[in-house]
Protein backbone atom coordinates (compact mmCIF):
# COMPACT_ATOMS: atom_id res chain seq x y z
CA UNK A 1 0.00 0.00 0.00
CA UNK A 2 1.30 3.64 -0.77
CA UNK A 3 2.42 5.79 2.12
CA UNK A 4 0.02 8.40 0.56
CA UNK A 5 -3.32 6.31 1.14
CA UNK A 6 -4.76 6.30 4.82
CA UNK A 7 -4.66 3.47 7.20
CA UNK A 8 -7.56 4.27 9.36
CA UNK A 9 -7.30 0.77 11.35
CA UNK A 10 -4.11 1.94 12.52
CA UNK A 11 -4.88 5.81 12.67
CA UNK A 12 -7.34 4.69 14.79
CA UNK A 13 -5.02 3.44 17.51
CA UNK A 14 -2.05 5.27 17.18
CA UNK A 15 -4.46 8.23 17.57
CA UNK A 16 -6.05 6.37 20.75
CA UNK A 17 -2.74 6.23 22.11
CA UNK A 18 -1.35 9.72 22.17
CA UNK A 19 -4.48 11.07 22.87
CA UNK A 20 -4.35 9.40 26.50
CA UNK A 21 -1.81 11.76 27.22
CA UNK A 22 -3.19 14.99 26.08
CA UNK A 23 -6.47 14.84 26.88
CA UNK A 24 -8.42 17.96 27.39
CA UNK A 25 -11.43 18.40 29.59
CA UNK A 26 -13.89 18.72 26.83
CA UNK A 27 -12.44 15.08 25.14
CA UNK A 28 -12.16 13.36 28.37
CA UNK A 29 -16.26 13.91 28.77
CA UNK A 30 -16.82 13.10 24.98
CA UNK A 31 -14.84 9.50 25.41
CA UNK A 32 -16.60 8.98 29.00
CA UNK A 33 -19.82 9.81 27.82
CA UNK A 34 -18.99 6.97 24.17
CA UNK A 35 -17.74 4.38 27.37
CA UNK A 36 -20.54 4.99 29.63
CA UNK A 37 -22.88 4.38 26.42
CA UNK A 38 -21.08 1.26 25.32
CA UNK A 39 -21.54 -0.08 29.03
CA UNK A 40 -25.36 1.02 28.90
CA UNK A 41 -26.37 -0.19 25.15
CA UNK A 42 -26.51 -3.79 24.71
CA UNK A 43 -24.45 -5.80 22.61
CA UNK A 44 -28.86 -7.35 21.14
CA UNK A 45 -29.18 -3.82 20.47
CA UNK A 46 -26.32 -3.03 19.05
CA UNK A 47 -26.69 -5.63 16.24
CA UNK A 48 -30.48 -5.14 15.89
CA UNK A 49 -29.40 -1.10 14.77
CA UNK A 50 -27.16 -2.60 12.19
CA UNK A 51 -30.18 -4.39 10.54
CA UNK A 52 -32.83 -1.56 11.11
CA UNK A 53 -33.11 -0.54 7.97
CA UNK A 54 -34.47 3.19 6.73
CA UNK A 55 -35.66 4.26 4.07
CA UNK A 56 -34.46 7.71 3.50
CA UNK A 57 -36.19 10.40 0.12
CA UNK A 58 -34.15 12.95 -0.74
CA UNK A 59 -34.69 15.92 -3.42
CA UNK A 60 -32.10 17.23 -6.08
CA UNK A 61 -32.26 19.76 -8.47
CA UNK A 62 -29.57 19.71 -10.80
CA UNK A 63 -28.86 22.66 -13.56
CA UNK A 64 -28.13 20.35 -16.64
CA UNK A 65 -31.09 18.17 -16.10
CA UNK A 66 -34.05 18.85 -18.32
CA UNK A 67 -36.68 20.74 -15.87
CA UNK A 68 -39.35 17.86 -16.86
CA UNK A 69 -37.52 14.74 -15.81
CA UNK A 70 -38.27 13.30 -12.90
CA UNK A 71 -35.41 10.63 -11.84
CA UNK A 72 -36.00 7.95 -8.67
CA UNK A 73 -32.71 6.91 -8.62
CA UNK A 74 -32.24 4.39 -6.03
CA UNK A 75 -28.54 4.81 -3.90
CA UNK A 76 -27.11 2.21 -2.15
CA UNK A 77 -23.53 1.30 -0.87
CA UNK A 78 -21.14 -0.72 1.42
CA UNK A 79 -23.67 -4.20 1.34
CA UNK A 80 -20.40 -5.93 2.81
CA UNK A 81 -21.58 -9.52 2.60
CA UNK A 82 -19.50 -11.14 5.79
CA UNK A 83 -20.26 -13.29 8.72
CA UNK A 84 -21.76 -10.64 10.14
CA UNK A 85 -24.11 -9.66 7.22
CA UNK A 86 -26.39 -12.32 5.88
CA UNK A 87 -27.26 -12.89 1.86
CA UNK A 88 -30.63 -12.98 3.79
CA UNK A 89 -30.43 -9.62 5.42
CA UNK A 90 -29.16 -7.82 1.89
CA UNK A 91 -31.90 -9.79 -0.40
CA UNK A 92 -34.71 -7.88 2.17
CA UNK A 93 -32.95 -4.56 1.58
CA UNK A 94 -32.63 -5.19 -1.84
CA UNK A 95 -36.76 -6.09 -2.19
CA UNK A 96 -37.18 -2.59 0.05
CA UNK A 97 -35.16 -0.89 -2.45
CA UNK A 98 -37.62 -2.14 -5.28
CA UNK A 99 -40.37 -1.51 -3.45
CA UNK A 100 -39.69 2.19 -3.73
CA UNK A 101 -40.03 1.92 -7.86
CA UNK A 102 -37.24 3.33 -8.91
CA UNK A 103 -35.97 4.57 -12.54
CA UNK A 104 -32.62 3.20 -11.88
CA UNK A 105 -30.27 1.98 -8.88
CA UNK A 106 -26.63 3.03 -8.27
CA UNK A 107 -24.27 0.74 -5.88
CA UNK A 108 -21.35 2.89 -4.90
CA UNK A 109 -18.69 -0.03 -3.61
CA UNK A 110 -17.66 -2.33 -0.96
CA UNK A 111 -20.49 -5.45 -1.94
CA UNK A 112 -17.94 -7.40 0.60
CA UNK A 113 -15.54 -7.72 3.42
CA UNK A 114 -12.80 -10.11 3.69
CA UNK A 115 -12.61 -13.00 1.04
CA UNK A 116 -16.20 -14.51 1.25
CA UNK A 117 -17.03 -18.67 0.08
CA UNK A 118 -17.02 -19.31 -3.44
CA UNK A 119 -20.52 -20.47 -2.98
CA UNK A 120 -21.52 -17.40 -1.43
CA UNK A 121 -20.20 -15.31 -4.00
CA UNK A 122 -22.20 -17.58 -6.04
CA UNK A 123 -25.31 -16.99 -4.55
CA UNK A 124 -24.55 -13.35 -4.08
CA UNK A 125 -24.64 -13.21 -7.87
CA UNK A 126 -27.89 -15.27 -8.20
CA UNK A 127 -29.27 -12.14 -5.88
CA UNK A 128 -27.76 -9.49 -7.71
CA UNK A 129 -28.86 -10.40 -10.81
CA UNK A 130 -33.13 -10.96 -9.85
CA UNK A 131 -32.49 -7.66 -8.53
CA UNK A 132 -30.79 -6.17 -11.57
CA UNK A 133 -33.10 -7.92 -13.98
CA UNK A 134 -35.93 -5.46 -12.56
CA UNK A 135 -34.51 -2.07 -12.48
CA UNK A 136 -31.26 -0.86 -14.89
CA UNK A 137 -28.46 -1.43 -11.85
CA UNK A 138 -24.99 0.61 -12.26
CA UNK A 139 -21.70 -0.12 -9.49
CA UNK A 140 -18.13 1.87 -8.83
CA UNK A 141 -16.19 -0.72 -6.77
CA UNK A 142 -14.66 -0.33 -3.13
CA UNK A 143 -11.40 -1.01 -1.50
CA UNK A 144 -13.02 -4.49 0.49
CA UNK A 145 -13.74 -5.28 -3.20
CA UNK A 146 -10.22 -5.80 -3.47
CA UNK A 147 -6.59 -4.44 -4.20
CA UNK A 148 -3.62 -3.37 -2.68
CA UNK A 149 -5.98 -1.77 0.14
CA UNK A 150 -7.79 -5.17 0.99
CA UNK A 151 -5.10 -7.55 0.23
CA UNK A 152 -3.73 -5.91 3.44
CA UNK A 153 -6.83 -6.28 5.48
CA UNK A 154 -7.93 -10.19 4.62
CA UNK A 155 -9.49 -9.14 1.83
CA UNK A 156 -8.96 -10.29 -2.48
CA UNK A 157 -5.44 -9.11 -3.99
CA UNK A 158 -7.28 -8.01 -6.73
CA UNK A 159 -11.19 -7.28 -7.54
CA UNK A 160 -11.36 -9.65 -9.98
CA UNK A 161 -13.86 -12.07 -8.71
CA UNK A 162 -16.35 -9.32 -7.44
CA UNK A 163 -16.14 -7.25 -11.03
CA UNK A 164 -16.99 -11.22 -12.45
CA UNK A 165 -19.65 -11.60 -9.94
CA UNK A 166 -21.22 -8.64 -10.66
CA UNK A 167 -20.65 -8.97 -14.62
CA UNK A 168 -22.41 -12.09 -14.67
CA UNK A 169 -25.29 -10.66 -12.40
CA UNK A 170 -25.75 -8.22 -15.49
CA UNK A 171 -24.71 -5.16 -13.28
CA UNK A 172 -23.07 -2.52 -14.97
CA UNK A 173 -19.81 -1.91 -13.43
CA UNK A 174 -18.01 1.19 -14.12
CA UNK A 175 -13.80 1.04 -13.21
CA UNK A 176 -12.79 4.02 -14.46
CA UNK A 177 -15.01 4.00 -17.17
CA UNK A 178 -17.78 6.07 -19.03
CA UNK A 179 -20.73 5.20 -20.36
CA UNK A 180 -23.76 6.69 -21.90
CA UNK A 181 -27.02 5.77 -20.72
CA UNK A 182 -30.87 6.80 -20.75
CA UNK A 183 -33.52 6.97 -18.07
CA UNK A 184 -37.13 8.24 -19.16
CA UNK A 185 -35.67 9.99 -22.16
CA UNK A 186 -33.20 11.61 -20.55
CA UNK A 187 -29.17 10.96 -22.00
CA UNK A 188 -26.62 11.19 -19.04
CA UNK A 189 -23.29 10.03 -19.06
CA UNK A 190 -22.10 7.95 -16.10
CA UNK A 191 -19.15 7.56 -14.46
CA UNK A 192 -17.77 5.15 -12.30
CA UNK A 193 -14.22 5.59 -10.55
CA UNK A 194 -11.91 3.08 -9.62
CA UNK A 195 -11.37 3.24 -5.24
CA UNK A 196 -8.99 5.95 -3.52
CA UNK A 197 -7.69 3.62 -0.98
CA UNK A 198 -6.90 1.15 -3.58
CA UNK A 199 -4.58 3.42 -5.31
CA UNK A 200 -6.77 2.81 -8.51
CA UNK A 201 -8.90 6.11 -8.72
CA UNK A 202 -8.07 7.91 -12.37
CA UNK A 203 -10.18 10.66 -13.08
CA UNK A 204 -8.53 12.07 -16.52
CA UNK A 205 -9.51 8.33 -18.14
CA UNK A 206 -13.09 9.27 -17.90
CA UNK A 207 -13.79 12.60 -16.83
CA UNK A 208 -13.57 16.34 -19.34
CA UNK A 209 -11.27 18.91 -17.29
CA UNK A 210 -13.29 21.89 -16.90
CA UNK A 211 -11.10 23.45 -19.59
CA UNK A 212 -11.53 21.46 -22.48
CA UNK A 213 -14.18 21.95 -24.75
CA UNK A 214 -16.84 18.62 -24.55
CA UNK A 215 -18.98 17.63 -27.12
CA UNK A 216 -21.98 17.38 -24.97
CA UNK A 217 -21.59 19.81 -22.78
CA UNK A 218 -25.87 20.32 -21.77
CA UNK A 219 -25.76 16.40 -21.22
CA UNK A 220 -25.66 15.92 -16.98
CA UNK A 221 -22.38 13.68 -15.81
CA UNK A 222 -23.47 11.52 -12.82
CA UNK A 223 -20.27 10.04 -10.85
CA UNK A 224 -20.06 6.94 -9.20
CA UNK A 225 -16.83 7.12 -6.31
CA UNK A 226 -17.00 4.79 -3.14
CA UNK A 227 -14.90 7.19 -1.33
CA UNK A 228 -16.16 10.89 -1.08
CA UNK A 229 -12.33 12.14 0.10
CA UNK A 230 -11.34 11.59 -3.32
CA UNK A 231 -13.62 14.43 -4.31
CA UNK A 232 -10.46 16.53 -3.66
CA UNK A 233 -8.92 15.63 -6.87
CA UNK A 234 -12.12 15.87 -9.19
CA UNK A 235 -12.06 19.81 -8.11
CA UNK A 236 -10.13 20.48 -12.39
CA UNK A 237 -13.25 17.92 -13.52
CA UNK A 238 -16.63 18.29 -15.11
CA UNK A 239 -19.61 16.28 -13.03
CA UNK A 240 -23.15 17.30 -12.05
CA UNK A 241 -23.42 14.94 -8.95
CA UNK A 242 -21.52 12.44 -6.85
CA UNK A 243 -22.89 9.74 -5.15
CA UNK A 244 -20.46 8.01 -2.77
CA UNK A 245 -20.40 5.42 0.72
CA UNK A 246 -17.23 4.25 2.45
CA UNK A 247 -18.43 6.55 5.58
CA UNK A 248 -20.91 4.18 7.09
CA UNK A 249 -22.50 7.30 8.26
CA UNK A 250 -19.62 7.04 10.90
CA UNK A 251 -21.54 4.13 11.82
CA UNK A 252 -21.08 4.51 15.75
CA UNK A 253 -21.96 7.74 15.97
CA UNK A 254 -21.51 9.54 20.02
CA UNK A 255 -25.10 10.06 21.42
CA UNK A 256 -26.19 14.06 21.99
CA UNK A 257 -23.01 15.03 20.30
CA UNK A 258 -23.41 13.29 17.03
CA UNK A 259 -19.94 13.08 16.51
CA UNK A 260 -18.49 10.36 14.67
CA UNK A 261 -15.10 9.39 15.67
CA UNK A 262 -14.61 6.41 13.78
CA UNK A 263 -15.62 7.57 10.35
CA UNK A 264 -12.62 6.70 7.74
CA UNK A 265 -12.63 10.02 6.09
CA UNK A 266 -10.42 13.29 6.25
CA UNK A 267 -12.96 15.38 5.74
CA UNK A 268 -15.67 15.16 8.83
CA UNK A 269 -18.04 17.87 7.44
CA UNK A 270 -19.01 15.63 5.05
CA UNK A 271 -20.08 12.13 6.63
CA UNK A 272 -23.68 11.70 5.59
CA UNK A 273 -26.37 13.53 3.32
CA UNK A 274 -26.83 15.71 0.87
CA UNK A 275 -24.02 18.49 0.19
CA UNK A 276 -23.51 21.32 -2.61
CA UNK A 277 -19.71 21.67 -3.12
CA UNK A 278 -18.31 23.50 -5.40
CA UNK A 279 -21.11 23.82 -7.66
CA UNK A 280 -22.16 20.31 -7.42
CA UNK A 281 -23.90 17.71 -5.70
CA UNK A 282 -22.62 15.36 -3.29
CA UNK A 283 -24.44 12.23 -1.65
CA UNK A 284 -22.94 10.29 0.93
CA UNK A 285 -25.11 7.83 2.10
CA UNK A 286 -25.03 5.31 5.04
CA UNK A 287 -24.93 2.47 3.78
CA UNK A 288 -26.84 -0.93 3.83
CA UNK A 289 -24.17 -3.54 5.61
CA UNK A 290 -21.63 -2.65 8.35
CA UNK A 291 -18.47 -4.22 9.89
CA UNK A 292 -18.15 -6.25 13.06
CA UNK A 293 -22.29 -6.55 13.11
CA UNK A 294 -22.76 -2.96 14.97
CA UNK A 295 -24.15 0.18 14.66
CA UNK A 296 -24.92 3.03 16.93
CA UNK A 297 -27.05 5.79 16.19
CA UNK A 298 -26.52 5.35 12.77
CA UNK A 299 -29.08 2.89 10.85
CA UNK A 300 -28.13 1.44 7.53
CA UNK A 301 -29.96 3.39 4.88
CA UNK A 302 -31.85 2.51 1.76
CA UNK A 303 -31.29 5.91 -0.53
CA UNK A 304 -34.11 7.24 -2.76
CA UNK A 305 -33.34 10.48 -4.63
CA UNK A 306 -35.74 12.43 -6.58
CA UNK A 307 -33.83 14.42 -8.99
CA UNK A 308 -35.39 16.24 -11.02
CA UNK A 309 -34.18 19.51 -13.47
CA UNK A 310 -34.62 22.97 -12.73
CA UNK A 311 -37.16 24.92 -14.83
Amino acid sequence: MSPDTPDYHRELENKRIKKQKYLTRREWMKYSLLGGTGLLASAGYLTFEAQWLEISEKEIMLKRLHPKANLRLLHLSDLHLSQVVSLDYLEEALKQGLDQSPDACFITGDFITDQPKPEDLKKYEKLLGFFAAKVPTFACLGNHDGGKWAANHGGFSTNRKVKKMLQSAKVGVLENERREIYLKGQNIDLVGLGDLWSENCRPHSCLNRLSAPSKNEKRPVFLLNHNPDAKEGLIDYKWDIMLAGHTHGGQFKVPIEEDAPFAPVKDRSMIDGTFNWKGRVIHITRGVGNLFGVRLNCRPEISLLKVSGIS
